[in-house]
């Protein structure tokens, strides 16, 4: 029956973007398997604000995800909703976060989304596609390119907040043992909205629970590039010691920020046992139902 269970479907626990607790949220894993963490103070332009952090020193990380319900006008719905810790307390949100995502499992950015601030504006929640040249791969984050802003979504109480992390946690920012507290930035999106933008740039219907994407983070300065903070690697510009190229030239499905695939109902990709094990209990409901109406039969 463990099987079964695991294939059922994930119950989504109710999530709010201004919730003050992590209940129902959980940590993505990188494609190791271990929860993902990022480098304190690893952004490029000395803007606290825009940098990721969450080491996992006392259980705080930086990148959190929950599939949940909410209504945003229409009834409930599924919806997928993003937490993340930046490394600075400011009174709104002025910079520029991104997510890629990777809709089709083969090591590529299909979409970019997340949310846009410019002076003074209102932050926005904004999808853009990626570019099309052969420079601009959007396999790393130094070969990828972010398209104009289309499809806006204006924010509002239900699908963004901003506060003040309430859970003590703090990091320092470029100012080595001057520790400050974080804040928390989340956003939700209704997966059916998800579901169309992603579905009209990959030209696949996608599933809450039975499709299978992978995210990368990063804040940029003009959202039109990955060039400050990537969640879960080191500063873009500095050297990784296992091939000796820049950070940024990483590969996100090979340790450059990707997390693991699951769906947005939370579902991870099943093992090959899980399979094999669902065969076997098919396999044996149809021999025991073969049994009984052999058994009825020789009674009549």
């Amino acid at each position: 029956m463990v099987a079964l269970a695991c294939l059922a479907g994930t119950v989504a626990a109710q999530v709010t973007v201004s919730q003050t607790t992590l209940t129902g949220f959980s940590v993505p894993n990188a494609i190791t398997g271990s929860p993902m963490s990022d480098p304190t103070y690893d952004q490029q332009t000395g803007q606290g604000a825009d940098d990721y952090v969450g080491d996992g020193t006392g259980g705080f990380y930086g990148f959190y995800y929950a599939p949940t319900q909410l209504d945003f006008g229409s009834g409930a719905e599924n919806t997928m909703v993003f937490r993340f810790r930046l490394n600075a307390v400011a009174s709104s949100f002025t910079g520029n976060l991104r997510l890629g995502v990777d809709g089709n499992m083969d090591g590529k950015v299909d979409l970019y989304f997340g949310i846009s601030t410019g002076q003074g504006q209102v932050p926005t929640i904004v999808f853009q596609n990626p570019t099309g040249t052969a420079a601009d791969a959007n396999t790393s984050p130094n070969t990828s390119a972010l398209g104009t802003v289309y499809g806006s979504i204006a924010t509002n109480t239900t699908n963004f907040s901003y506060f003040q992390a309430p859970d003590g946690s703090q990091y320092h920012t470029n100012k080595v043992a001057q520790p400050n507290p974080d804040m928390w930035l989340t956003f939700a999106l209704p997966f059916s909205t998800f579901a169309s933008v992603l579905g009209a740039q990959t030209g696949t219907t996608i599933d809450w629970n039975y499709t299978y994407l992978a995210y990368v983070a990063f804040s940029s300065t003009q959202g039109n590039a990955v060039n400050q903070d990537v969640y879960g690697i080191p500063k873009l510009t500095s050297t990784n010691p296992a091939t000796g190229a820049q950070w940024g030239d990483l590969a996100y499905n090979q340790g450059g920020g990707f997390t693991e695939y699951r769906s947005g109902s939370g579902r991870p990709v099943p093992e090959p046992a899980t399979y094999a094990q669902l065969g076997a209990l098919l396999g044996a409901g149809l021999l025991v139902r073969r049994w009984r109406l052999r058994r009825r039969a020789l009674q009549s």
